[in-house]
């Protein structure tokens, strides 16, 4: 059960509940290859996404069923795109468990994952959830272009701040933005109220991913469920390491090694401290900080209530993650 600042919130447990169920009988709907297949794939996730749904949408009105299926489709297309990400990044593991693609192979994975994304539009097709269904379709075409355009430039020291911003709005804020605004295009709010959550939810995505790629630098392999530094090793330059390779006397050796694809373990561990001792992760976490602030600042235009402080707090959350 859900608390926020001494409040318990039994709808939205009863709503998470209800995801939980319809994300079971999604997988058990497909013949025994595909259950086995699936089977487990939803255990261990925090549901962030259909939180967001709810909580966005009891911000407007009462939980009512197009909640709980909007809810359900946020997360079938979250999980959909981390089994595709496994594939592009090669990752044999995810919250420690093996991933699809390590045991079935490629060609299998990508199938899976597009079964997830049929499966969402399916629900939301069946439900008439038509806006919904544009917010998530607009979020998984920006996650696509967000993901090829990143890919182009991994091994690239040239990326700026502006570069990975554009990278995490598509890649990670777009679906945070999207459940926000179905959830309350659930609830019927209005135009002026749906865009104002959606912005809410593209600040705390950035803030999310923003923490994501601090916890690579500064996180261990037993609570990420992967190996520290796995993002800069794969090319992939985040924030605290455009912070850093600004910063540190160590710069040019780091630049050359990645330009070459030459990053062995004794460097990229060179690059975790520097990232560290050079306070380019704590720049990382104040600009994480700035767009949490941001977005609770949003939410003040909204008339109180427990929905809205739990949106706050969830918020706030998210800069302190731990994994």
């Amino acid at each position: 059960m859900i608390q926020v600042k001494g409040y318990d919130i039994p709808q939205i447990s009863q709503g998470l509940a209800c995801v939980e169920d319809e994300l079971s009988h999604a997988i058990e709907e497909g013949d025994d290859k595909i259950r086995g297949m699936l089977s487990g794939l939803f255990d261990g996730g925090k549901r962030i996404r259909p939180r967001l749904v709810l909580l966005s949408g009891m911000c407007f009105g009462e939980m009512n069923e197009k909640m709980i299926h909007a809810a359900v489709a946020a997360e079938l297309i979250h999980t959909a795109s981390l089994v595709h990400d496994d594939i592009i990044d090669m990752s044999d593991y995810r919250r420690n468990n093996p991933t699809i693609n390590s045991i079935f192979g490629n060609h299998v994975a990508v199938l899976a994952g597009d079964v997830l994304f049929a499966k969402a539009f399916e629900i939301l097709s069946e439900h008439g959830l038509i806006n919904s269904m544009l917010y998530f379709v607009n979020a998984i075409q920006n996650m696509c272009s967000g993901e090829i355009v990143q890919s182009c430039r991994r091994f690239d020291i040239s990326v700026t701040e502006q570069d990975y911003m554009d990278y995490i709005d598509k890649k990670t804020a777009s679906l945070i933005c999207a459940s926000c605004m179905a959830g309350a295009q659930s609830a019927g709010a209005g135009s002026r109220e749906i865009n104002l959550i959606g912005s809410f939810g593209y600040k705390i995505g950035r803030a999310f991913q923003i923490t994501d790629d601090i916890l690579d630098v500064t996180g261990d392999k037993k609570t990420l469920g992967k190996s520290v530094g796995q993002d800069v090793s794969e090319g992939d330059i985040s924030l605290p390491f455009i912070y850093m390779l600004a910063k540190s006397d160590n710069s040019g050796r780091y630049a050359d090694a990645v330009n070459k694809r030459a990053l062995d373990a004794d460097l990229k561990q060179g690059m975790i401290n520097d990232a560290i001792c050079s306070g380019a992760v704590d720049m990382a976490q104040s600009k994480a900080r700035q767009y949490v602030d941001e977005a609770v600042e949003l939410l003040y235009q909204l008339p109180h209530s427990i929905y809205r402080q739990a949106l706050i707090a969830l918020a706030l959350d998210i800069i302190g993650r731990q994994f």
